[in-house]
């Protein structure tokens, strides 16, 4: 997320979308509000099922010293500050930040687990994402960050592959982010779609 704007909302289909929409047609679009479903049908028309199955194993992954952890408990607080200030995020009050984790619904992170060297500490945590959701509904994806040495070997997109996954077999077909431009190729392989005629990406942010 930019801290001067918003891009373009984008929209994954996950597994149900058609079930979702079609159980009840007299009322599937009334859920969403006047205009609004509209919008969302034509995005997941023009969606296609994705094949959720990762690019990359977690036994793979550890081979080379990377771990996915899921939850907040064991993350260092000032660590995940530092990472949101190498990738121009904000960086968050300590006890709202840790607040912000509890009430998410999911929290994934990345850590090194093989010795220290003089490149990276064992332990370091070198990437993260989190979602908010009703657990129902809806799920946005949020927070998405990778230390930059890191970058463009996989990590962002083993993060987003484990959280869709989870999101998919948890039965939530609607999936939202906010993407930077230069991210916005990694979510469309992902199966995020963006709509330029319909959903406009909004925000109300006090400053």
């Amino acid at each position: 997320m930019r801290r001067d704007g918003f891009q373009r909302n984008a929209v994954s289909k996950g597994l149900g979308f058609d079930d979702f929409f079609t159980k009840k047609p007299d009322n599937r679009r009334q859920s969403f509000g006047t205009g609004q479903g509209n919008a969302i049908g034509r995005i997941l028309e023009r969606c296609k099922p994705r094949d959720l199955r990762l690019t990359k194993s977690n036994e793979k992954f550890r081979e080379e010293g990377i771990e996915f952890v899921e939850g907040y408990e064991d993350i260092d607080l000032h660590a995940l500050n530092e990472l949101f200030v190498q990738v121009k995020f904000p960086r968050r009050e300590p006890s709202r930040l840790r607040m912000a984790l509890k009430n998410s619904y999911s929290v994934l992170w990345i850590r090194y687990t093989k010795p220290s060297n003089r490149f990276v500490k064992q332990g370091q945590l070198l990437g993260f994402a989190r979602v908010i959701s009703d657990g129902v509904f809806y799920a946005s994806i949020w927070d998405v960050a990778v230390v930059p040495s890191w970058q463009r070997i996989g990590l962002g997109r083993g993060l987003m592959e484990r959280l869709l996954q989870k999101l998919v077999d948890d039965g939530i077909p609607l999936i939202t982010l906010y993407a930077e431009r230069d991210v916005v190729g990694l979510y469309e392989k992902l199966g995020f779609k963006s709509d330029q005629r319909g959903m406009t990406g909004m925000a109300y942010a006090l400053r």
